[in-house]
């Protein structure tokens, strides 16, 4: 996803930051896409829309994957009444 000229960068996130920031990614998409094109004198960016919707593709995917592994490796524990 996005330009593969683009350096990627690595950064460590909480599970919890992770959601907040696909949130927040998320809303400004929405913005982008529906609010600020009424603005008058609105200039469409096709190359930053194409960047958020990957970027959000790239934290959505993170998230089920963190799902994937934390379903998988941390079942809860079902203790038998003694």
């Amino acid at each position: 996803m996005g330009n593969p000229a683009d350096p990627k960068i690595r950064f460590t996130l909480s599970s919890t930051e992770l959601r907040a920031l696909a949130t927040l990614v998320e809303d400004q998409l929405f913005r982008l896409k529906f609010i600020d094109p009424k603005i008058p004198g609105h200039k469409n960016d096709p190359e930053q829309m194409r960047a958020a919707e990957s970027a959000l593709a790239t934290l959505k995917e993170s998230l089920q994957a963190k799902k994937a592994i934390v379903s998988t490796f941390h079942s809860p524990l079902v203790r038998k009444p003694s």
